[in-house]
Formats: structure tokens, C-alpha cells, sequence
């Protein structure tokens, strides 16, 4: 009897040492805002040697009206839902400008349906579009690139389970837009970032992170006064660079870049976590420094037109 509860208290020591060990091994990760370079860096070189090479702008001027190939009867709500859709996302991070005004000396971007296959029926719901689209200088096509969009729905509660027509042209456009500028642009994205462990007294930094804190957790870890080793320059390194990625601050960028050099110092380059941490950071660090230079180029011709405006 002794025999039997004292081997039944050892499984539970032992089963409460292994929740102890798997708790303590759980991984604490965090989502970032980050950018992803142009699928087609030497698209992008053609646009900046086709805009006004003396500034370096980026600027394209959306043709918005949509042609269709013969015989091809494209649709009006789908059209307007696409040149939302590329204002959208060529603006989310103003990489290249959008102009307002139509100038003949502008790159323009211009587009042209050649499939439109739509059909709806009890249960289900098929189609393909697929759009030229042309960038061109002075009436000269430059680049072209050619995009399909598949629409496949099916519903056993019949058309009340199906989405709408505007709902899947919404989609398509956004498919069809983000297949563009993914080639000519920079993108934003999101990227998963794993975070070391950290003393006791600096895990609530961690905790601070996991709800978008970043401001806290940089606080905390800089009024730190224990021992600063590899793993706290690496958090330290993506608070940092969480709160940079929200606010577009360079210099803090800077000091992130900073932080993750010293914990690759003090690992001594062989700690995995924080290599392909650090690995991800550079692409981001130096496709971040070439969108806000763009950015400034485009701004200071904006401010230029203004003035002579005025």
C-alpha cells in the first residue's frame, strides 16, 4: 500500500516537473510590421530611369479608363473597384506617388481586360478575369504584365450561402492590384519574431511586447540595471524595431540595428535565434532606408509643384 501511493506522488512530481519544463521552453513570439523589396527590382530601375532622372521621383498617373480586348465585355462596378484598389495599395507606402493631374509627360499606368467570365448559378459561382496592365512614358510601353484571377464558390444552402458579385469583384481587384505593385514596389507585410528569454525581473517587458506595448517595454529595459547579455540586446533590438515599424522612425530603427549587432557580438554568432532574427532585420533595415528616401524624393517634388503652383 505504502508502496503504491509513494509510485503514484513520484508520477505527479514527475508530471508536474514536465508542465514546469514545457511552460518554461514555450516560445514568446510577436507579430511585426515589416516590408517586403519588389519581386522585380529591375522593373523598378526602368521606372526611375523613365521619371525625371535629375530627381528621382516616382511619380505614375492612373489612366481610368479601362479598356477591353475585342470581344471581351468587361464590367463597370469590377473597373472602379480596380482603380481603387491600386491607388490603395501603390499609396500604402507612398514608394511611388500617385499624380493627380493628367500631364502627358507623366508615366502613366494604363489597363485592359482580356478575360471576363462570369457565371452564376443555384449553387455555385465560376469565373476568370485577367488584366493587361501597361506602365508607358510619352505613349511608349516600357512594361507590361499580364495577371489571372479565379473565382470558385460553392454553396449547398444554395445563393444565400454564396457571396455577393460586388464582394468577389472587391477581392479579384484587390488579387489583381496587389500582383502589381508585389512587382514594382515594396510591400507591406507582417513577419513573426521570436523573442529570447529574459530574467524574471524583465519579463513583464515580454508580456508588454505580446499587446503592442513597445514604448513600455523599450522603458523597461532601459531603466534595466542587471546584467545586459545577448538575449536583452536582442529583445531589446526588436522593441525597437516593432515600435519603429508603427511609426516609421529611422533613428530608432538605427539604434535597433545597434541593439541587434551587440547581441550578435555577445553570442558570438551562435545563438539561431538571434541570427535569422538579425538576417530578417537587414532585409527590413535596408529596404525601409530606400522607401523613405524615395519617399523624401517624391515629397520635395510635391512641395517643388505647390510652390510653382503658388
Amino acid at each position: 500500500m505504502f508502496y503504491s501511493v509513494k509510485k503514484t506522488y513520484l508520477l505527479f512530481l514527475l508530471l508536474l516537473s514536465s508542465i514546469f519544463i514545457m511552460s518554461g521552453c514555450a516560445k514568446s513570439q510577436i507579430l511585426l510590421n515589416t516590408y517586403v523589396g519588389p519581386k522585380k527590382p529591375k522593373e523598378v530601375t526602368q521606372m526611375l530611369d523613365n521619371s525625371d532622372s535629375s530627381s528621382g521621383y516616382l511619380e505614375i498617373e492612373l489612366v481610368h479608363t479601362i479598356l477591353s480586348a475585342d470581344g471581351i465585355i468587361s464590367d463597370k462596378s469590377f473597373e472602379s473597384k480596380l482603380l481603387s484598389s491600386l491607388k490603395k495599395f501603390i499609396t500604402q507606402t507612398n514608394f511611388i506617388s500617385v499624380s493627380e493631374v493628367e500631364d502627358n509627360s507623366n508615366m502613366s499606368l494604363d489597363m485592359r481586360v482580356l478575360v471576363f467570365n462570369y457565371k452564376e448559378s443555384t449553387n455555385s459561382i465560376d469565373g476568370l478575369i485577367g488584366v493587361e496592365f501597361n506602365i508607358r512614358k510619352d505613349g511608349t510601353v516600357f512594361y507590361t504584365q499580364n495577371y489571372k484571377h479565379n473565382i470558385k464558390r460553392y454553396s449547398k444552402a444554395g445563393k444565400q450561402g454564396l457571396p455577393s458579385k460586388g464582394e468577389l469583384f472587391s477581392e479579384a481587384a484587390d488579387y489583381l492590384a496587389k500582383k502589381l505593385i508585389k512587382d514594382i514596389s515594396p510591400m507591406q507585410t507582417r513577419k513573426l519574431v521570436e523573442l529570447m528569454p529574459l530574467p524574471s525581473s524583465l519579463e513583464y517587458t515580454i508580456a508588454y511586447a505580446k499587446r503592442q506595448n513597445f514604448e513600455g517595454a523599450i522603458k523597461g529595459m532601459k531603466t534595466y540595471q542587471g546584467e545586459k547579455t545577448a538575449e536583452y540586446y536582442f529583445n531589446f533590438g526588436v522593441y525597437c524595431e516593432a515600435l519603429a515599424s508603427q511609426t516609421d522612425d529611422l533613428a530608432l530603427l538605427t539604434k535597433a540595428n545597434e541593439y541587434y549587432e551587440k547581441a550578435m557580438e555577445l553570442s558570438q554568432g551562435d545563438n539561431e535565434i538571434i541570427i535569422k532574427g538579425k538576417a530578417k532585420f537587414d532585409k527590413y533595415y535596408k529596404i525601409i532606408q530606400k522607401v523613405a528616401d524615395q519617399k523624401a524624393k517624391n515629397a520635395e517634388k510635391d512641395n517643388n509643384s505647390m510652390f510653382q503652383i503658388l
